[in-house]
């Protein structure tokens, strides 16, 4: 208990009390030194000093000294070998009521818990060679209240190192008791709601290893009745990438909020999560310990990925009707117009060179027309997806942009790629287009790879993978993190739609390529 109660003390106090015990045995040569702090305490630490120093130059008045003695705090009881009390500071008054005389009369019987007996056990502590005696124990004011105090007994020893009588001081621990249970009631309430929160909360030391996890964390881990502290919560990240830059984030900053990552629990299920956490620094400022929480947000995940598959679904389906009227209303007009001109220069021949000129360049401009309607609505909604899927799709995509331009490509598709649904080819087909584009406006590329094969992972089941790679001039990863360049965000997007997972690397003068895993490609 006595080592309790000095760590809720300003430990100088004790030093400035032990001073005033050896000035009061004539010990003027002990001194303090201040902590540098520069407040009241060091202050008076200062001006103890200088009063040994007067001590010990020169004769002092009891009443200069008697000033500091009734200055002191904590309560003051001189006596002498028989127990009898000599003096009080005004602390002692203040503190329990009594009057000076009072005091005199009822202590120890009617002032100390436990009488004249708790008095003498105290005392005898200091048999021997024992200099202090050290007890906590209650005092009672002259109402009846009790005060719970801190005592500490010495011998007055006089300049020939004779004992004279005894030094009792008690500090009042009201104050020290009130915060002790402010304490416990924070720290049972902060245990309350580690314990019921819904929300996953750990403690995990610098390592990563968990110190503590409370029950929804258990559940979330499927850790089961095993104990958290061999697992690392880095290896429960599913996405690599993620994994770093969370370590770094957080020993950079000591801070990450809302940090989106997949977590892979013990059983092998994949929750798509929010996790927070900030450190915890000891004495010395170095960090300890990181505190944090995770948030489940499968179930958000899936309701978001199911609204963007619908929005994108939803425009889909405005895209093709909007290329199939295109096709059905303007493209049939302006067919029936290149009709009518052949009509007209078959029927009339027009031997005037301008006006025969006149008849070609109509034709050929409607050739364009028509050429750059066919390109709309291919762009709009492929034919050739809807009728004969992704991988004729890709291919006519390829043809037609090696025709139109210098980019070449390398197509591979593996022949056990099961058959898709129509939104995920669509949303591959986009993907595939958004990235050639990016080749070949952004990058200057010379040559575009496209892979796509099946994957059988005995942890992760059936993967759908798909590589595209360019040699373009590439850029900085760093933009994706400072939210620039909307394609990006548009691919990201369909992807995790899908529940799938892109990593994007890139550098300048060395491409762009673009890694993506889907996983149940059937469903």
């Amino acid at each position: 208990m006595k080592e309790k109660v000095k760590k809720n003390f300003d430990p100088r106090i004790d030093l400035i009390t032990d001073l005033v015990i050896r000035y009061s045995m004539g010990d003027f040569t002990a001194k303090l030194y201040p902590a540098g702090e520069y407040d009241e305490v060091d202050a008076f630490m200062t001006i103890m000093n200088m009063v040994g120093e007067e001590m010990q130059a020169s004769t002092i008045s009891r009443n200069y000294f008697n000033n500091i003695f009734h200055s002191v705090s904590d309560m003051i009881f001189v006596m002498d070998l028989c127990g009898e009390i000599q003096n009080v500071n005004k602390a002692v008054i203040n503190q329990l009521g009594f009057t000076e005389t009072a005091i005199r009369q009822k202590f120890p019987d009617q002032v100390m818990a436990g009488g004249k007996k708790a008095f003498n056990n105290l005392l005898s502590i200091l048999e021997g060679d024992t200099l202090r005696a050290d007890q906590e124990c209650y005092f009672y004011t002259m109402d009846g209240r009790p005060v719970p105090v801190f005592c500490s007994s010495s011998y007055l020893i006089n300049r020939q190192q004779e004992k004279i009588g005894y030094l009792l001081l008690a500090r009042d621990l009201t104050k020290i008791h009130k915060y002790e249970r402010s304490l416990q009631e924070s720290e049972e309430k902060y245990k309350r709601i580690f314990d019921e929160s819904s929300d996953t909360i750990f403690v995990i030391t610098p390592e990563g290893y968990f110190q503590d996890l409370n029950k929804a964390g258990g559940l979330l881990i499927k850790l089961g009745n095993q104990h958290a502290a061999p697992y690392k919560i880095f290896d429960l990240f599913v996405d690599e990438t993620r994994r770093e830059q969370f370590r770094n984030e957080l020993s950079i900053h000591g801070l990450v909020v809302d940090f989106r990552i997949r977590l892979k629990d013990l059983e092998g299920n994949i929750h798509a999560c929010l996790i927070s956490a900030t450190k915890i620094n000891n004495d010395t400022g170095d960090v300890s310990a990181y505190q944090g929480m995770i948030k489940d947000i499968s179930q958000q995940k899936t309701m978001e990925n199911l609204v963007i598959r619908t929005i994108v679904d939803t425009q889909e389906k405005e895209r093709k009707r909007f290329a199939m009227d295109l096709h059905d209303s303007l493209g049939q007009q302006l067919s029936a117009i290149k009709f009518y001109l052949a009509t007209l220069r078959s029927i009339y021949g027009f031997s005037d060179p301008k006006s025969a000129d006149i008849l070609v360049k109509s034709n050929d401009a409607l050739d364009r027309v028509l050429a750059e309607l066919r390109n709309i609505c291919f762009n709009l909604m492929p034919g050739t997806l809807q009728s004969f899927g992704l991988k004729h799709a890709l291919q006519e995509l390829c043809k037609k942009i090696e025709h139109d331009s210098l980019l070449k490509f390398d197509l591979h598709m593996d022949n056990a790629i099961p058959l898709l649904t129509k939104s995920l080819d669509i949303a591959i087909f986009r993907i595939t287009q958004e990235f050639i584009n990016n080749a070949v406006v952004h990058g200057h590329a010379k040559k575009v790879s496209i892979l796509m094969s099946l994957i059988n992972d005995r942890n992760e089941g059936e993967q759908l993978r798909i590589v595209l790679a360019d040699d373009g001039d590439g850029f900085c990863i760093k933009n994706l993190e400072e939210g620039k360049g909307m394609g990006l965000k548009n691919v990201r997007s369909r992807v995790e739609s899908y529940n799938g997972e892109i990593r994007i690397s890139s550098e300048p003068g060395r491409g762009t390529r673009y890694d993506i895993v889907i996983p149940n490609p059937r469903s």
